[in-house]
């Protein structure tokens, strides 16, 4: 038989297949599919092609989450296109109109007004008292003040305060009112003396303020201060671009790269302020020791604040000299944080005379915190007995006390008020839940819930308990709990300034199975579950960045080592989100941890979260015992301090709660004991 060409075998397969997958009719033929012959096959006549079948268009959820990517990557037309999908009913349809209106808005430009600023108009109007719309009204005010049309700022804003929270539309605001010819130098030195980078907004205010005469030397200065305060290299180089414009570049970023060798060239004076602020944040011991030599060259009020830089910065290191540079720095200039430090060395140190001055140096909000509320009024106790000196500290303790938080249930027993939970307010009404379920901003929160973004649902939630009552907090509480979400529930319940549930504030699910774990390891319930309000607030599945998992966040390598020391020799990493396994595993630790470290509830909540060996090492540091309220606040981590003093507060609660009986957060904190920074035995699962 004659071969078939190669062209027509081609020919011949490509019709077949097209007819097969029915993208043809049967008597579609080209003049190559005539030579196949009788060598092309043919279907079988008994039996017929499947029909293809379209695949299904995105669905709206779907849509959204694919707008939502698209977006962030700045693929205009791939948001478009699944925008368009998402329907206007949904109830997130909002947010991703906002998520174009944001794109529009940054690409706004000029003072005059844009067609962006119109759809701005329009949507902020049309969905004002919502997240969207608040998100919106924020973007489009940072549009106007990046352009600078401060008259159009202005509407916008509409005499309100701008957002605490948000440093640029703070200084585009006083920028506004600096155009209008407004002296604003006194409301801008908060925001502008910040430890931190500061937007360009704000350095923009900074040097419009010189540029109008309203500031000068001395704010340049304090500007300086707070940059080298704040750690930041390029804040720093800002700053002195605008304090020292004399000083070199080059020798400003060697300054800050090599302090040491800089001090040694013997420096300007404002170059050795600038390498010896630097070297205190790496070296204390160092910077201190140079300051015999370099710090001479200071001006009075700079030796104090680099004095300040090394206490702070050797305290947040727990270094032993850290109170005698604290006492170098009376009266120093600094940053709150700082400020927090140097009165921490003298927590340390028993020295209240330190801890009194460096709180009474600090901001009205920075004073205003529960934290230093409390330390100031036990400062004004200790250094004097007389009456008014008493008063004065009552006054501070009455203040803060009376809510659920750690230094109010301080500042409480201090007027000698135990912990005792309040009675619990009536329970919702249907009509009350009902109210709240149709709240629009928690439909969207639980839409975001469902979508797995949890974070966007948190924002949409908390957005919506703004501005509740009482009763409507306490109906929220209860249908995040009916829900199944009850870190919801002990959001809103958190929130009752007068009437509460503290069934809701602090839950017990699941007692019956952790009371009896709890009890066969040997460690109180109330602070099991003080410690999982804490560590997950209830979500079972919850995971941390770093890989804890369960309710008791606890991780692979400490899971695998339990698991040995148990003897579950079958145990399968998985297992460890099963509710059993993690009580028994986090509870079997906790008390592994507490027997190892003199059984302190504080060393062993600090050992949980951060590893055993580091509260070891910190209690070695301790020139003397110390009350446990004083060494969970000198902890260094940040984390692991708010972590230890979260817990202690829940567990008193738990404890209150579940016995009807007062209870005492000093005595549960109890005294910490000096003692060696190395534990006899290997710490278990490590650090």
């Amino acid at each position: 038989m004659k071969p078939i060409p190669r062209a027509a075998r081609v020919a011949c397969a490509s019709i077949l297949g097209a007819f097969l997958l029915g993208a043809l009719p049967a008597s579609a033929q080209s003049p190559a599919s005539r030579n196949c012959g009788k060598s092309c096959a043919k279907p079988a006549p008994a039996r017929e092609a499947a029909p293809v079948r379209e695949p299904e268009a995105p669905g709206p959820d779907e849509s959204l989450l694919a707008a939502r990517a698209a977006i962030a990557r700045g693929d205009v037309a791939r948001f478009e296109q699944a925008a368009a999908r998402v329907g206007a009913d949904h109830p997130l349809r909002m947010h991703v109109d906002h998520w174009r209106l944001r794109a529009q808005l940054a690409e706004a430009r000029g003072d005059a007004p844009t067609p962006a600023d119109a759809e701005a108009r329009a949507f902020v109007e049309r969905h004002a008292g919502t997240l969207a719309g608040d998100l919106a009204r924020r973007d489009w005010l940072a549009s106007l003040g990046r352009r600078q049309a401060w008259d159009a700022f202005d509407e916008v804003l509409g005499g309100s305060p701008p957002p605490r929270d948000d440093l640029a539309l703070r200084c585009h605001a006083l920028q506004a009112r600096l155009a209008r010819g407004e002296t604003v130098v006194a409301d801008a030195r908060e925001p502008l003396m910040q430890p931190r980078d500061l937007p360009e907004a704000c350095m923009q205010l900074l040097s419009a303020l010189v540029a109008a005469g309203q500031a000068g030397a001395p704010e340049l200065a304090h500007r300086l201060e707070a940059a080298l305060d704040s750690g930041s290299p390029a804040a720093v180089r800002r700053a002195v671009a605008l304090a020292a414009p004399g000083l070199d570049a080059r020798q400003v970023d060697a300054a800050l790269a090599r302090p040491v060798q800089a001090l040694e060239a013997g420096p300007s004076r404002d170059l050795a302020l600038v390498a010896l602020a630097t070297l205190a944040r790496t070296d204390p011991a160092e910077a201190a020791q140079r300051m015999a030599t370099a710090g001479a060259r200071l001006r009075s009020s700079e030796r104090a604040f680099v004095w300040g830089q090394i206490a702070a910065n050797g305290m947040r290191r727990l270094a032993p000299e850290s109170l005698a540079w604290a006492r170098e720095a009376r009266g120093a200039r600094a940053s709150d944080d700082s400020l927090g430090w140097i009165a921490r060395a003298g927590l340390r140190g028993r020295d209240w005379a330190v801890v009194r001055g460096a709180i009474e140096r600090m901001s009205e909000a920075g004073r205003a915190d529960p934290t230093w509320t409390y330390w100031l009024g036990r400062a004004v106790m200790a250094q004097s007995d007389r009456p008014e000196a008493q008063h004065q500290a009552r006054v501070l303790f009455t203040s803060i006390a009376g809510r659920a938080d750690f230094y109010s249930q301080l500042a409480g027993e201090e007027l000698g008020l135990p912990v005792i939970a309040p009675p619990r307010a009536t329970p919702p009404t249907p009509a009350e839940l009902a109210e709240v379920r149709a709240m629009p901003g928690l439909v969207r929160a639980f839409k975001w819930y469902e979508l797995g973004l949890r974070q966007e649902g948190n924002r949409e939630w908390n957005f919506s308990m703004r501005g509740l009552t009482d009763r409507q907090l306490i109906a929220a509480a209860e249908h995040g709990r009916q829900r199944g979400m009850l870190d919801r529930a002990v959001n809103a319940a958190d929130r009752t300034r007068d009437e509460h549930d503290f069934t809701l504030r602090f839950p017990m699910p699941f007692a019956e199975r952790l009371v009896p774990i709890a009890r066969q390891q040997g460690v109180d319930p109330a602070w099991v579950y003080g410690l999982i309000r804490q560590e997950s607030r209830f979500v079972a599945d919850a995971r941390s960045p770093v890989g804890a998992s369960g309710l008791m966040q606890i991780m692979p390598a400490t899971a695998r080592w339990i698991a040995k020391k148990m003897g579950a020799g079958d145990f399968e990493a998985h297992r460890i989100n099963e509710l059993e396994t993690n009580l028994q595993f986090g509870s079997f630790y906790l008390r592994t941890v507490h027997d190892g470290l003199d059984r302190s509830m504080v060393l062993a909540s600090a050992g949980y979260n951060a590893g055993p060996g580091r509260p070891r090492s910190w209690r070695g540091t301790l020139p003397q015992p110390l009350e446990g309220a004083a060494f969970a606040e000198i902890i260094p981590f940040n984390e692991t301090r708010g972590y230890v003093k979260h817990v202690l507060s829940n567990a008193a609660w738990y404890a209150a709660i579940t016995t009807g009986q007062p209870q005492s957060l000093k005595a549960l904190l109890g005294e910490i004991q000096p003692g060696p920074a190395v534990a006899p035995t290997p710490s278990p699962g490590g650090d």
